[in-house]
């Protein structure tokens, strides 16, 4: 098999295998319930914790980050003897597939999760000082999305400073690219009425629609059919 070959069936498995919505799942076997339809309306962790259970957040997350995140680029390094650009490839793929899920009509999660699993496969570095301040900033504050959000911004600018390869620095500043227009792309209604400066703003820092938190995972959804 000649190597395009082989890069476009890694990119597709890393996409495919991250349309596999394991939150979603979770709900739906668990609580009957679709998780798109409560809360905050992601179908990632946050929402299982809160609308399924806590317990819940152990295999889905387990799931996310060494199935999801790290395998694509593990398959293309060890199954495939490809390079570092098609591992990145692979990973940035599973990503997306997480956040835009073909197999769920495009409504995923957040991605951290399988983010966290790429840079396991891919920038151990940078992923321990994303740890560190994340971490670090949530326990001082009590926003993780705003320190999830700063971590992101620093990866590239680590891996410059670091004098990493090019595509080591792809991966990163694509990691940040996929999260931020997750985050103000997330859902296209707009029920809470903010104007669209303070929307983008609440999205963009808070990875919600209104600053209360409580409120936001709390609410109930209109159906959206």
């Amino acid at each position: 098999m000649d190597e395009p070959a082989k890069v476009a069936i890694v990119v597709a498995y890393g996409y495919l295998l991250g349309s596999v919505n394991a939150a979603f799942l979770a709900g739906h076997l668990v609580k009957g319930i679709d998780l798109r339809q409560i809360g905050s309306g992601t179908v990632g962790a946050s929402n299982v914790w809160y609308h399924v259970g806590k317990f819940w957040i152990f295999p889905v997350g387990i799931f996310d980050l060494f199935v999801k995140g790290f395998t694509p680029a593990y398959l293309a390094r060890y199954a495939l003897d490809l390079g570092i650009e098609a591992q990145v490839a692979a990973g940035l793929a599973a990503v997306v597939g997480h956040n835009w899920p073909v197999f769920l009509r495009f409504h995923g999660g957040r991605g951290v999760a399988p983010t966290v699993g790429v840079l396991i496969a891919l920038a151990r570095l940078e992923l321990a000082l994303f740890i560190v301040v994340a971490t670090a900033g949530w326990r001082l504050t009590g926003s993780s999305a705003v320190w999830v959000l700063i971590s992101m911004v620093l990866l590239p600018v680590w891996s410059l400073l670091w004098g990493r390869p090019a595509a080591v620095i792809a991966l990163t500043a694509g990691l940040l690219t996929i999260m931020i227009a997750k985050r103000v792309t997330a859902d296209f209604r707009n029920p809470s009425g903010e104007t669209l400066g303070r929307l983008m703003f609440n999205r963009l820092l808070y990875d919600r629609d209104i600053a209360d938190h409580d409120a936001w995972v709390h609410r109930e959804r209109p159906s959206s059919t």
